[in-house]
């Protein structure tokens, strides 16, 4: 609600100390209509002198402190600011430079790997050409091991084996063989001395065992004719002994592995026998594959 100017002021009680104040404070009687002018004047000029007064120095003091803590946060935040700023930038030139030796290191690695790139090229290509060349030597080994193996066999035409001969300490083992040989056939006997080249037992002595005897004719046919009247002499039946061919290891080891089937085919009354490293039965050829036999 708004107030209403026309109400007129309460009166004022006569008290004791209202006469001293008033005089002191005219200003705070009610004003009067007809001479209202010169009690203001008058008021004015009767303001005591003891009126207070706001502490205006008190403000401008601590107006200053805050300033000068204001001032003081302020440097401390820009030197914190600044010092932060200088750690940043040390670390950065720190990071830049790690940058730069990792990457003078990548740099390094990938040349290495080029290089070790290109070697593994040049590496493959040798590889390929040396397999080239193995696959070559081992063809021309085997061409090898077949020629030399054929030589060997064919060289080994001219000698004989006997088997079960008993054998004895500080023996004439020639003129033993060459007597026997005149024995088997006694129309050859005058040439055999000329027909005998080599006679050897084959193998180290051992006890209770007879080794083997190897026969190396000077001609051919001579062995020829002596391994045929073998089969069918009583001398060789009387002695215990039996002629066969010198054979290699290959053919050895094949003619083992073909014995089933020709002994099978002998009890089965077929024609069965061996030539070299082969087998027949029948006139029929049966051959046991073995490194070596071509």
């Amino acid at each position: 609600m708004k107030k209403n100017n026309n109400t007129k002021p309460p009166a004022v009680k006569n008290l004791p100390f209202t006469t001293q104040r008033n005089s002191e404070h005219d200003y705070s009687a009610p004003m009067e209509t007809a001479n209202s002018s010169s009690n203001k004047r008058d008021r004015l000029l009767t303001t005591p002198d003891n009126t207070p007064e706001k502490p205006h120095m008190e403000k401008k003091a601590k107006g200053t402190a805050n300033d000068n803590d204001s001032n003081t946060s302020t440097d401390t935040i820009l030197k914190a600011i600044e010092s932060l700023g200088k750690r940043v930038e040390e670390r950065m030139d720190e990071v830049s430079k790690q940058i730069q030796q990792h990457s003078a290191m990548l740099a390094s690695i990938a040349k290495s790997v080029q290089f070790n790139s290109e070697e593994l090229q040049e590496c493959k290509k040798k590889i390929q050409h040396l397999e080239k060349e193995t696959e070559s030597l081992k063809k021309d080994n085997d061409d090898i091991k077949d020629c030399v193996l054929s030589q060997e066999r064919y060289k080994r035409r001219w000698c004989l084996r006997i088997k079960g001969k008993k054998e004895k300490i500080n023996e004439n083992i020639r003129e033993e063989v060459v007597e026997l040989l005149g024995r088997i056939a006694p129309d050859l006997k005058m040439k055999m001395e000329e027909a005998v080249d080599v006679v050897h037992r084959v193998g180290r002595a051992a006890e209770n065992k007879h080794r083997q005897i190897i026969i190396l004719f000077v001609r051919r046919a001579v062995r020829d004719d002596i391994w045929r009247r073998t089969k069918a002499s009583p001398v060789c039946r009387e002695e215990g002994i039996r002629f066969a061919g010198d054979l290699t290891l290959e053919d050895w080891r094949s003619r083992q592995a073909l014995w089933p089937k020709i002994d099978q085919a002998r009890k089965e009354g077929k024609a069965a026998g061996f030539r070299g490293p082969f087998g027949f039965i029948e006139g029929k050829c049966i051959r046991e594959e073995t490194p070596g036999t071509g």
